[in-house]
């Protein structure tokens, strides 16, 4: 009795196919991997920026404040001089005050929350990529043990098909 090998040609495709999807996963899982750090060092970047916006919105409070101080004191004759200016800037100084903290809280919310994040992806991800690294190695090369030896079947069997 004899083996009816007709072709190993679609094994061999699915062996190709097998070794695609490995290349690619492991591809994408180097992206993921990439992104993940490009996050990480976009929120310590982010972090650097809000904080020195933040000294330079206190520093522009602390001048409003003073300009607006120096004008409540100057009269002509004996009526105030006009604030109105200086008060408005104060109010802007301290409106871009408050929206630089507030995205400061932003961005420490956001690093505080990367680490637990990145970790449950590598919960999920730590899995599939030890399998990509040993598991679907081990069926590529079954696949090519398997291949060779249909291979060596054919040969030996002949055209005929019976050893």
């Amino acid at each position: 009795m004899s083996a009816k090998v007709h072709s190993l040609d679609r094994l061999e495709q699915f062996k190709a196919a097998v070794q695609i999807f490995i290349d690619k996963a492991k591809s994408a899982m180097s992206a993921n991997a990439l992104s993940i750090r490009r996050e990480h060092d976009w929120l310590q970047q982010q972090m650097l920026t809000w904080k020195a916006e933040i000294i330079r919105a206190e520093d522009d409070v602390f001048h409003a404040k003073r300009e607006l101080a120096r004008r409540k004191m100057l009269r002509v004759g004996d009526r105030p001089i006009d604030t109105t200016e200086q008060e408005k800037d104060l109010r802007r100084a301290k409106a871009r005050l408050a929206f630089a903290e507030d995205k400061r809280d932003n961005v420490k919310a956001w690093a505080i929350r990367l680490p637990d994040a990145v970790e449950a992806y590598d919960g999920k991800a730590r899995p599939f990529q030890d399998a990509l690294e040993t598991d679907m190695v081990k069926a590529v090369a079954f696949l090519e043990h398997k291949l060779a030896a249909l291979e060596e079947y054919q040969r030996i069997a002949g055209p005929g098909g019976t050893p």
